[in-house]
């Protein structure tokens, strides 16, 4: 709260221990193991406006995602063009 200004009422946590791999070579087996991980969950007062998906909070970068995905869209409809084209 103290970073991003939000009205928050409580926060819980869980520790998740990263998963164990096994990867087997020609002459050897070697162990390994990917890194443990902290999640959390935060629980948000009610005056933070929701929008469906997800909450607007001032000060916060938003539509970088919206921007990706529209990119990505028009490059599926100008290779949709040439292949008709074509």
């Amino acid at each position: 709260t103290k970073i991003y200004n939000l009205p928050v009422v409580h926060v819980r946590t869980q520790n998740y221990l990263g998963k164990r791999m096994r990867i087997i070579g020609k002459r050897k087996v070697a162990y390994g193991k990917r890194p443990d991980y902290k999640k959390a969950f935060v629980t948000f007062d009610e005056t933070l406006v929701d929008v469906g998906m997800g909450s607007v909070v001032d000060g916060l970068p938003t539509g970088q995602m919206e921007e990706e995905e529209e990119g990505g869209e028009q490059l599926m409809k100008k290779q949709k063009q040439q292949q008709i084209e074509a």
